[in-house]
């Protein structure tokens, strides 16, 4: 497999494991289409954390808006090697709707505002435009018929991932935690951005997890065939299972990987026709 797989398939092997067993469920013919959204979705979502200032995220962000908007003008792209070609050829090719890419990209702007949601409504919007609209692009791209169970799982996915960068937000003196979260439970500011876990911040996680859990639930529930989005819960079912016995402290090293056991999971079900 490895002589076939893309740059943007070697890029995922790399930075995002769980991603990439996942992709090893898709069909030969549609897997480097699902792991070169995968690196656009990454790509797209750090952007905020690898700039200095948030006007300066824009402006990355308002590049991948330009080169979307070329390719469904039929205009030629000027990408012409690496990763992000790969990319605008998948998105070339895919049938994909536009108003996807507009509704994902408005949503990923807030990012840039580096403020907190107001509620966990307001986080589950957001969730669901960057993270439910990123799941019907891959599976659209992958000419899988999206079902409400992609969207439930790409918003746990966006919360998990908010679980799991707290350390890095609280290091850039930043908290995605919602705001009425943190007034609810007391969290100091102060003492996350210390890298310190209180009973505050665990109660917090908590709360997100409930909300983890319930999207998951909501997702297998519904019947759907599984596929490369859907056996992403797998990975996620795994890290609460982690994160809880560490108590819900989201910095605790101790969390640990669990590899092995996630890609035994993610086959043994997907052979049951299960996710």
């Amino acid at each position: 497999m490895d002589s076939d797989l893309s740059l943007c398939g070697e890029e995922i092997r790399k930075t995002d494991h769980d991603q990439f067993i996942c992709g090893l469920f898709v069909p030969d013919e549609q897997r480097n289409v699902f792991y070169a959204l995968q690196v656009f979705n990454a790509e797209t979502q750090r952007i905020r954390d690898l700039v200095q200032e948030p006007h300066l995220g824009l402006f990355r962000l308002q590049w991948w808006r330009d080169v979307v908007d070329a390719l469904y003008e039929g205009k030629s792209s000027q990408v012409e090697n690496g990763t992000h070609k790969e990319i605008v050829d998948v998105i070339a090719n895919a049938e994909i709707p536009k108003p996807l890419f507009e509704r994902y990209f408005n949503a990923r702007a807030f990012d840039m505002e580096d403020h907190a949601h107001d509620d966990m409504a307001a986080l589950l919007r957001y969730a669901e435009a960057t993270g439910g609209t990123i799941a019907e692009i891959k599976t659209t791209a992958i000419e899988v018929v999206t079902t409400e169970a992609h969207i439930k799982i790409g918003i746990a996915q966006t919360l998990y991932d908010i679980i799991r960068s707290l350390a890095f937000q609280a290091r850039k003196g930043r908290c995605k935690l919602p705001q009425a979260l943190i007034k609810k439970h007391g969290l100091d500011l102060k003492t996350f951005m210390e890298l310190k876990a209180d009973e505050s911040l665990k109660a917090c996680v908590r709360d997100l997890v409930s909300e983890i859990t319930n999207q998951l639930e909501q997702a297998r529930n519904i019947n759907a065939k599984p596929d490369g989005v859907l056996l992403s819960n797998i990975a996620i079912e795994d890290y609460l299972k982690r994160l809880k016995k560490v108590d819900y402290d989201p910095f605790n090293p101790n969390i640990g990987n669990g590899r092995l056991k996630k890609q035994l999971t993610i086959a043994f079900r997907a052979w049951r026709g299960k996710y």
